[in-house]
């Protein structure tokens, strides 16, 4: 009993574990494999009881709802951040959590990043092919920002405009060319010179788009992947201040946006590496690590690392907290999905609130609780506002054609 049961248990087990590592897809074939095996040695019982603990192993890619979680996060740091960041008189602590939501742009371009990568088409074709679906991968991508900015775009114009006396003079300085700053700030070009200032976040994302093609085929391989990643987190003589001629900030937030790339193209290593840890060790480690790399990025304990040196550590060690919870606890957490779902809208909108229409009012309720409730709630409800109008005017339903109409021009897979 010993000799022969043991040897084929054994023997079996570690087929399995070859299967499971080799496998892409192991979650959908772990049961059948399970059952071929199984058949075969007459070992039902022993494989299935192995099969059953294999099947718990947790995925750790980021699924699209907690996509919307993350974002949640985000938008909130985003408002702390702009909300406090020039008024020092509510106290350190209030300060120090708005320098610590600057790590809003991270996480944005690291799911971004990770987005993308996720979604790209998986293709065995010829390179003309490949440039192909690289085009019009990213002219869906471009096509889905511009029709959701310039929906927003043109309604702040035209109410800074009319109601609020911030005509484009005003907005942009001075009035020579003064159409030209006002083309480039339609196309999400005009960087920190934009109607909103909050909008110079837009040409960095154009911006990393554009490098998104270069950036999935060299990674594709771990090895490149790691040296991208330290050497753009080192920036070697500072090399890397001459992205600063394409994008404001591009040289600081393509390290994340890189991050996010890997990250997804070698998520199945990751996924072995996290479920080696046990899952409430991993929960308790990553949100003991989440604090501590916050409160470094508020705090600059340590010169060389803080601020932006943080944001990569402080946005990865997030992610995975979230991922994690959500996988522990099983929840939907179905409000931070709302406001996730939302986040765009409020990114755009909120600098006019507090910024250009209603300062005083914002900041004459003193306490900063209220101030940041009375922003975070007039932001979504704007955005609820400019999303039922664009539903009811079939916004979405246009999108959608001409999405599928470039879609239908991407090259189909071949086997």
């Amino acid at each position: 009993m010993y000799s022969t049961d043991g040897i084929l248990v054994g023997t079996f087990q570690s087929i399995w574990k070859w299967k499971l590592i080799r496998c892409k897809s192991f979650f959908q074939r772990a049961r059948c494999d399970s059952l071929f095996y199984a058949r075969r040695a007459g070992l039902a019982p022993t494989l299935f009881c192995f099969s059953d603990k294999i099947m718990h192993l947790a995925d750790y890619r980021i699924a699209p709802a907690e996509t919307q979680i993350i974002k949640a996060f985000a938008i909130v740091a985003m408002l702390v951040h702009h909300l406090f960041l020039e008024t020092p008189e509510y106290g350190l602590g209030i300060y120090s959590l708005a320098i610590a939501g600057k790590v809003c742009v991270a996480l944005f371009v690291f799911l971004s990043g990770y987005g993308m990568a996720m979604s790209f088409p998986q293709k065995k074709d010829s390179r003309l092919n490949t440039a192909k679906t690289f085009f019009f991968f990213l002219g869906k991508r471009y096509v889905k920002f511009f029709l959701n900015y310039w929906v927003v775009f043109a309604i702040s114009v035209l109410i800074g405009i009319f109601c609020f006396g911030r005509t484009l003079e005003i907005a942009y300085g001075t009035r020579d060319g003064l159409l030209a700053k006002f083309i480039s700030d339609i196309f999400g070009l005009r960087g920190f010179g934009s109607y909103n200032i909050t909008w110079w976040f837009n040409e960095l994302i154009l911006v990393l788009w554009l490098l998104f093609p270069l950036l999935y085929v060299a990674m594709r391989n771990m090895f490149v992947s790691l040296c991208v990643i330290v050497f753009l987190f080192i920036n070697p003589g500072d090399i890397l201040y001459i992205c600063e001629i394409f994008a404001n900030c591009l040289s600081i937030y393509i390290l994340p946006f890189s991050i996010g790339i890997c990250m997804a193209l070698h998520a199945e290593r990751i996924n072995n590496v996290l479920n080696a840890i046990p899952q409430k060790i991993l929960l308790g480690v990553l949100a003991v690590a989440t604090t501590i790399f916050l409160f470094l990025r508020g705090v600059a304990l340590f010169p060389e690392f803080s601020y932006f040196r943080v944001d990569p550590f402080a946005t990865v060690s997030l992610v995975l907290f979230v991922v994690c919870l959500c996988r522990s606890t099983k929840l939907q957490f179905a409000p931070l999905q709302f406001i996730g779902k939302h986040s765009m809208n409020m990114y755009l909108t909120h600098t006019f609130i507090f910024g250009y229409f209603f300062h005083d009012f914002i900041y004459g309720l003193d306490y900063p609780i209220l101030m940041f409730l009375a922003l975070f709630g007039i932001s979504l409800l704007i955005s609820v506002l400019i999303e039922f109008a664009k539903n009811k005017l079939g916004f979405y339903r246009l999108q959608s054609e001409i999405v599928s109409l470039i879609s239908r021009q991407i090259p189909s897979n071949r086997n």
